[in-house]
């Protein structure tokens, strides 16, 4: 029988949710994210399969996995594992399919929507009894007409664009190291240098994994070639944005706004000054998560486990030239 070892730190109702899409005959070990580093490496020195959520697995526990024949991710991210570690011990590392996909397509997009409407100030007037406040409507924006800069066109990019074009953008560039000619076709997208699509974006929506190519890509450098009207979006990784430098050209208006769902540190320490700037949309790391897309990650997970356990290659492996 087929073992499937399965660290999460999300709820019980969750857990139980993806582990009844297991295919009959497979055995499933639910565990806690924080289970003690020697009871993970025990449990998977008998385990054909691995599923670790967040993705993170201690180095010792993956030298005794000696069985394993996928690690398959719940996530779109993989900056947690030890990819070459895996990668000399022949462990093969699989993402989620884009699962998650609809979910954080949606909240870039809602990220944009609060910062150019002013969503929170809105709510927040109207409940204390000022109505609209100094919402004086020269100070909010239409999507129409905008030049959007997607930084990364993989599947989450690609949603996104596909959805900037129902708000009638003028024009979607993108930047990406790899070509996307594809999709460039599908979503009606322009490939550009990363200074050109900085310079021209109103908004620019990071998708882009974190790799080594991608850690600080976002610098002061990078926030200086923006437009001062321009707002930047990142539901990616924190660590793509220096965020010393983010929260200097908020505070200096060198760009107008910023919709952030990841940040250099989580949870973000209250002492932040993001925290303390009106400019800018917050929100704890959650734009991955919708209560469709569970079923959706679980579904694509286990048929991956099992196209292995049958000895067909598996799906979505995370590719050297994207680390």
């Amino acid at each position: 029988m087929p073992v499937v070892v399965f660290f999460s730190f999300m709820g019980d109702e969750v857990n139980r949710l993806m582990a009844s899409y297991a295919p009959p005959g497979f055995e499933v070990i639910l565990r806690p994210h924080a289970t003690p580093p020697e009871e993970k490496a025990r449990l998977l020195e008998g385990a054909d399969f691995l599923i670790p959520f967040p993705a993170e697995v201690p180095a010792e526990a993956l030298r005794r996995a000696r069985r394993l024949r996928l690690i398959q991710l719940l996530s779109a991210g993989y900056d947690r594992l030890d990819l070459d570690l895996c990668r000399r011990l022949g462990i093969p590392v699989a993402d989620n399919g884009g699962a998650n996909a609809w979910a954080v397509a949606e909240h870039a997009i809602a990220l944009l929507l609060a910062l150019y409407k002013r969503l929170l100030d809105a709510d927040r007037f109207v409940r204390e009894g000022k109505w609209r406040g100094d919402i004086l409507g020269y100070d909010t924006y239409e999507v129409a007409g905008k030049t959007v800069g997607i930084i990364g066109l993989g599947r989450i990019g690609a949603k996104v664009a596909a959805r900037y074009h129902a708000f009638e953008v003028a024009r979607i560039l993108y930047y990406d190291l790899l070509p996307r000619p594809d999709l460039e076709v599908e979503v009606r997208a322009q490939r550009v240098d990363l200074d050109t699509l900085l310079r021209e974006s109103d908004i620019v929506t990071i998708h882009c994994p974190l790799t080594r190519h991608t850690r600080g890509l976002i610098g002061r450098r990078e926030l200086g070639l923006m437009k001062p009207t321009a707002v930047l979006i990142n539901t990616a990784r924190g660590a793509i944005v220096d965020e010393a430098a983010l929260i200097e050209a908020l505070r200096e208006r060198r760009i107008a706004g910023a919709g952030l769902d990841v940040f250099a540190q989580e949870p973000v320490s209250p002492t932040n000054p993001l925290l303390r700037l009106p400019n800018v949309v917050l929100t704890p790391h959650t734009a991955g998560t919708a209560y469709e897309g569970w079923a959706r990650r679980a579904r694509f997970a286990f048929a991956n486990i099992q196209r292995v356990w049958e000895g067909q290659p598996p799906l979505s492996l995370v590719r050297p030239e994207e680390e």
